[in-house]
């Protein structure tokens, strides 16, 4: 049930969209993906316009 809700489009969305920030930010930065520090992808998604706090 619970896995369910990843199929809703604006969950989908949200998830792309910070998966493609934190590839970027890897690219830029030549380091691998799972290395890009938390604050770094949080900062670009809130300056990308990304609701993070409920």
């Amino acid at each position: 049930m619970a896995f369910g809700s990843i199929r809703m489009e604006p969950v989908f969305m949200i998830l792309s969209q910070s998966a493609a920030t934190a590839a970027d930010i890897a690219i830029e930065s030549g380091i691998p993906v799972q290395d890009v520090p938390y604050e770094a992808l949080r900062k670009r998604l809130i300056e990308d316009g990304q609701c993070l706090d409920p």
